[in-house]
């Protein structure tokens, strides 16, 4: 198995680790192995690209932030606007890197692509449409970054890397954005801890993989 296998092996046994072990506990211990899955995709995704493994980092970081109840003198609705910063600065990053790809895809984009753009739309202005009575003081962060997250979304789905792995990617990371934004602002869904959790992990690993393959 070459490095960058053992490395993504390694990756999924932390990431399906953090799955089994976040539900049993009330502590913030399980977000190292959360932290850590991340981190270990960014050893590949340097190697692909500057831009794809720092993404993942400040991914991590926005993991960490979220993923404990308290820092210091921070509590948690600090923690969770430091977080949203992280993963915002990571879809900037993302979208960077997506426009590197953006020849035919944007010139002449395919019904297949255009109908994952409407559909990209389409659900998070429904989403911002379901929580918006709930967001509070928080309406203009989660909207802004909901812009930005379309944008990553719809950069994904237009690039041209020969593959639509990171599209697929970039739909599953709104979901798990939507699924967790739903259960913080309007209350838990069931089993939305592995739900976020699953459609994040895999989104990353398709965004990684897209990437890949356009850079063989």
């Amino acid at each position: 198995m070459r490095t960058s296998g053992r490395v993504l092996a390694i990756s999924v046994a932390a990431s399906l680790t953090f799955l089994v072990v976040r539900p049993l506990t009330a502590g913030d211990w399980p977000v190292i192995f959360e932290v850590l899955s991340i981190l270990l995709l960014a050893v590949p995704g340097f190697r692909i690209s500057a831009m794809l493994g720092s993404a993942l980092v400040i991914c991590s970081v926005g993991d960490f932030l979220l993923g404990v109840q308290r820092l210091g003198s921070l509590d948690g609705e600090a923690l969770f606007l430091f977080g949203l910063a992280s993963f915002l600065i990571a879809h900037l990053v993302y979208i960077a890197l997506f426009r590197k790809y953006r020849a035919m895809g944007w010139r002449k984009p395919s019904p297949l692509r255009v109908l994952g753009v409407l559909v990209i739309v389409a659900a998070l202005g429904t989403v911002l449409g379901v929580l918006r009575p709930s967001l509070g003081s928080m309406l203009i962060p989660v909207v802004v970054y909901s812009l930005v997250l379309c944008v990553m979304g719809i950069s994904a789905m237009l690039a041209d890397l020969g593959t639509p792995l990171a599209g697929f990617g970039a739909v599953l990371f709104i979901a798990s954005d939507a699924i967790l934004a739903i259960s913080k602002f309007r209350g838990p869904v069931r089993g939305n801890v592995q739900l976020i959790w699953i459609t994040y992990y895999a989104a990353q690993v398709l965004i990684l993989r897209g990437v890949e393959y356009r850079r063989k």
